[in-house]
């Protein structure tokens, strides 16, 4: 086994791994967990602003 095939063999890991992270995110069952996450930012009370000192 030569460098070229270990090089060879880990860009077809990471291409693989790289399609299963893509197929688990965009999967059905994820929806409501991103509809979740996207609604945080309205979530709650505002963040009260620091008076800033510009001296």
């Amino acid at each position: 086994m030569t460098l070229i095939d270990f090089h060879s063999g880990l860009t077809v890991l990471f291409f693989i791994v790289f399609i299963g992270m893509v197929i688990w995110v965009f999967l059905p069952s994820r929806k409501t967990v991103y509809d979740n996450a996207a609604q945080l930012p309205f979530d709650g009370e505002p963040a009260q602003q620091e008076k800033r000192n510009h001296e």
